[in-house]
């Protein structure tokens, strides 16, 4: 268990997916555990979680502490399917960029001078297809394939003290993390 201000995180989140979850967490009196980099405290996966314990003023909540350096551990991105693909190359053929970071939908390219505002404007193309009807779905394999993230990415960015769109990062473990909520005090 660990206090929640000693955790740094990566990640923004959704605020319907926080109050979904402190209402679970109030209801069944637990919580599933954290996953955070045991050398800088980054939180690599549970943001909502970690923001629900916050909302509710948990003293402290469930973490289970990975060395973020292992082999073991990789990170990964998530890319975007859309539900009207032509209708989304014909909008982003409109906001075409070239040169720094780049994330490609075919031979469409959106740029950015940093990883971090690139994601972010991503967030701001996937929210403006979603107000217009086409969904837009975080997956493995998709139409539009932003640049990879490092490991050094996720720390630097958490370190700065900014956060990148609610999920960005992919974290894969090689070993298994155990998915069962832990009782809470409080």
């Amino acid at each position: 268990m660990e206090k929640p201000g000693n955790l740094i995180p990566h990640e923004d989140i959704l605020i319907d997916k926080v109050v979904n979850i402190s209402l679970e967490v109030q209801k069944i009196r637990a919580i599933k555990p954290i996953i955070v980099d045991e050398n800088t405290h980054v939180i690599l996966d549970g943001h909502h979680r970690f923001t629900a314990a916050l909302r509710l003023s948990l003293p402290r909540i469930p973490v289970i502490y990975v060395n973020y350096n292992s082999t073991s551990i990789s990170v990964s991105i998530w890319h975007r399917r859309f539900s009207k693909p032509h209708i989304v190359k014909s909008i982003l053929s409109s906001i075409y960029s070239s040169g720094g970071i780049c994330a490609r939908f075919d031979s469409i390219r959106i740029c950015d001078d940093s990883l971090y505002k690139l994601y972010w404007k991503l967030e701001k193309v996937e929210s403006f297809l979603n107000s217009i009807g086409i969904h837009v779905e975080k997956d493995m394999v998709g139409h539009l394939e932003p640049p990879s993230i490092y490991k050094e990415d996720v720390i630097s960015i958490a370190n700065r003290g900014l956060r990148f769109p609610p999920k960005t990062t992919r974290h894969v473990y090689e070993f298994i993390i155990p998915q069962k909520a832990i009782l809470i005090d409080a």
